[in-house]
């Protein structure tokens, strides 16, 4: 007569600083043990890799994404872009906060973190779901808008620009006030190096935007 036998198994997995245990109580018979066993390795197997896919798309989000804002980053715009430009006529928006560095020296950098943030946050709220939000650096951001014309483009724009002058910041009792310029290229159809052109034309308009301050810029090819 076979006996019940209880088997305990522990397994500890560690992949990427992640360390997930793994704790069974099987009750088998005598001779199936090894099944048990072989069962628990493939679990663990299993375990590892859905961990491993885990860590990747992590590692794709860093690599992606601004820390700070939560917004995609340079090197995420640029491939946003490639792809997003296959709907025209689309448009591209440079925006910079106005004096921004005055911000940091006058009230500190965790207020002006607290200020880009606030700002990313007004860009999300004041742009549509297809639209493509980044953080360009410092205090400037891109949006790619899809299927936009450079007239739509300026009403996004205007919204924003008028919402930010509206908005009081705020960090920890500090309050403070911005406005911000904005830069607009528009293009309607497909052409060899129109990436670059957009990027060159919105960042020239945008120039021309900070010289007066609070103001926006289209220009179109």
């Amino acid at each position: 007569m076979r006996k019940n036998i209880y088997v305990y198994l522990c397994a500890m997995l560690s992949v990427g600083g992640i360390i997930l245990t793994l704790n069974a109580l099987f009750l088998a018979r005598s001779g199936h043990i090894n099944q048990f066993i072989l069962w628990i390795l493939l679990i663990c197997q299993v375990v590892a890799a859905i961990v491993y896919g885990l860590l990747i798309n992590r590692l794709h989000q860093q690599v992606h994404t601004d820390l700070l804002t939560g917004l995609c980053n340079r090197r995420s715009f640029y491939e946003k872009l490639s792809a997003g430009t296959a709907s025209f006529p689309v448009s591209l928006v440079f925006l910079d906060i106005d004096n921004f560095k005055l911000i940091n020296d006058v009230y500190g950098h965790l207020t002006g973190d607290q200020v880009l943030q606030q700002f990313a946050a007004i860009l999300q709220q004041n742009t549509r779901k297809n639209d493509i939000i980044a953080r360009w650096g410092g205090e400037e951001f891109a949006l790619i808008l899809p299927s936009t014309s450079a007239k739509e483009a300026l009403l996004i724009a205007e919204r924003i620009r008028s919402r930010v002058e509206s908005q009081v910041f705020t960090n920890n009792g500090i309050m403070c006030k911005i406005t911000v310029s904005a830069g607009i290229a528009s293009t309607a159809q497909s052409a060899e190096g129109a990436n670059e052109q957009l990027i060159r034309i919105a960042d020239n308009a945008l120039l021309k935007a900070k010289k007066q301050k609070n103001t926006i810029v289209a220009d179109c090819f």
